[in-house]
């Protein structure tokens, strides 16, 4: 009977390659006919949105939008303040060398930087920086040999190792629908100038083959308000949500990746029941991502040798990423913006919007060092006539150290900035107090190696070393040795060295302690 391999298999989830890209994304803006003419822009930014990923023969491909928000000053002396939401498509192109059909791409898009210019009243040319965070990898089966049978006589070295396996992906796109009320005391909506949302409180909960995610869509809005002054008004909902996921296999026991994304919006002004428009009613597409992953406790075969043959081994380098910790922290800034003098003085700040950005980290031991910036666009209006509204931007830098048990600097770092909380209040016509909780999310990465037995061969015994033998031999241990490399040396197992010399069960070697290793006879 032959040698036969003992397997158990798990699902793998594999790194390829992870890195980042840019591409630059140029293109015209007209202004719609129904807007009035530009005069000046007050603020341009813009999201990215990842519609689609593939993986061809060779290449990642990322295919996403431009979602472009420009707020501005007209000429028309009624309609002052405008704006305007464009959109346009765009394509990046990853080389990759040769690509399984198990392959896929994970991408995470970001605007590095605008650059705009006013070519006429009715036209912006915008030229846009797109990075792209990504990482191909590969879905997959490996194989564990637990066990050899087939041969008398076989001896295996086992070991017991926990592995992160692999329980699967799902994904879906949710639209989440809800009416929003003008606050009290606030005028009625003339006309939505803008709207900003994001995803807040993220949790999620494992039910048998689902995962309920959870969290908070921070809604806020810049409007024109219907009264006799047309003044700009501000406001700000919450909105809960929950969504299903499907994930065959996913358990209490397992720990999920979960990732949200505003993928698009539509808010229109209602009536309310006395005719008036005091409600937005939003429809807002969020796509949820899921990865899911498990400990479970295998069995390895490290070794083998059998006292009748020999036993050629073949191994590989079984390299997995393994999540080591994962943290949920905060930095808290407080700061001053204070206005440059050409700049109109403030009389009212109605919102200021906020962008982390962060510039690099440094894993230390049992430590993070974050640093990065917080880029700010205050709006405000102003006590000119020819000027009611005006943007001013700043950064305000950060430092942060945050404290993590069991990090090392040779580990691999996943951050993601997001902004919890913003809070401002007006210091004086030149200054506003910014106060920010900026959300950090951690995961550390580290990489594990496993030696694999992936093939055995049978080969006969060296019968001329087996007759050289001397019948007994007085072996002294060596620095490094324990019961199995000496059995294995002398074709001889533990069991018959530990009878021989009263060794008890667990019985470590000491250098230079004297073995009897007698000679195995054959059957």
């Amino acid at each position: 009977m032959s040698l036969e391999l003992v397997r158990e298999t798990i699902k793998v989830n594999r790194v390829i390659s992870k890195d980042s890209t840019q591409t630059i994304v140029e293109n015209d803006i007209i202004v719609p006919d129904t807007k009035p003419d530009i005069s000046r822009i007050l603020l341009f930014d813009g999201e990215v949105v990842v519609n689609n990923t593939q993986i061809t023969r060779d290449k990642a491909l990322i295919d996403g939008s431009l979602n472009y928000k420009i707020l501005y000053l007209s000429d028309d002396e009624e309609q002052r303040i405008k704006s305007i939401n464009s959109s346009t498509n765009f394509s990046q192109s990853i080389d990759i060398g040769e690509a399984d059909p198990g392959f896929r791409c994970i991408a995470k898009c970001d605007i590095e930087h605008i650059d705009y210019g006013i070519v006429n009243s009715r036209k912006v040319n915008v030229k846009t920086i797109v990075k792209a965070d990504y990482k191909i990898a590969s879905e997959g089966e490996q194989d564990i040999v637990n066990d050899l049978r087939g041969i008398d006589d076989v001896q295996t070295l086992k070991s017991g190792t926990s592995l992160n396996c692999y329980v699967g992906s799902g994904e879906g796109t949710y639209t989440v629908s809800e009416s929003m009320e003008v606050p009290a005391g606030k005028p009625p909506v003339k006309e939505l100038l803008r709207s900003d949302i994001k995803v807040t409180g993220k949790d999620y909960k494992i039910t048998d083959n689902k995962v309920v995610a959870k969290g908070e869509l921070n809604v806020s809005m810049l409007y024109i308000g219907d009264d006799e002054t047309r003044s700009i008004q501000f406001m700000e909902h919450e909105i809960p949500f929950t969504q299903l996921i499907d994930l065959n296999g996913v358990s209490e026991d397992s720990v999920c990746r979960v990732d949200f994304k505003v993928m698009d919006s539509k808010l229109e002004a209602g009536e309310d029941s006395d005719g008036e428009l005091r409600t937005v009613h939003g429809d807002i597409v969020l796509g949820v991502m899921v990865e899911g992953y498990e400990k479970r406790n295998v069995e390895l075969v490290e070794d083998a040798y059998s006292t009748g043959m020999a036993i050629n081994l073949e191994k590989e380098v079984f390299v997995m990423e393994e999540a080591v910790a994962e943290n949920r922290s905060q930095v808290v800034l407080k700061d001053t913006v204070a206005i440059n003098e050409e700049s109109p003085e403030i009389a009212e700040v109605f919102n200021v919007l906020c962008k982390p950005s962060l510039s690099e980290y440094r894993v230390l031991e049992d430590k993070l060092v974050l640093e990065g910036s917080v880029f700010n666009n205050v709006l405000y209006l102003t006590n000119r006539e020819e000027e009611p509204v005006y943007c001013h931007q700043q950064e305000i830098p950060f430092k942060q150290n945050i404290d993590i048990k069991g990090i090392k600097p040779e580990m691999a770092c996943e951050v993601a900035l997001d902004i919890d909380h913003c809070n401002y209040s007006m210091v004086s016509s030149s200054e506003v107090e910014v106060r920010l909780v900026i959300g950090v999310d951690l995961r550390f990465v580290n990489q594990v190696k496993v030696p694999l037995i992936v093939k055995a061969v049978e080969q006969p015994l060296d019968e001329y070393r087996i007759a050289s033998q001397p019948s007994l031999v007085i072996y002294f241990a060596q620095p490094g040795d324990n019961l199995w490399k000496v059995a294995k040396r002398y074709y001889t197992t533990i069991e018959d060295i530990k009878r021989v010399n009263n060794l008890a069960e667990k019985e470590h070697l000491a250098v230079g302690q004297q073995l009897i290793i007698p000679r195995k006879s054959k059957a």
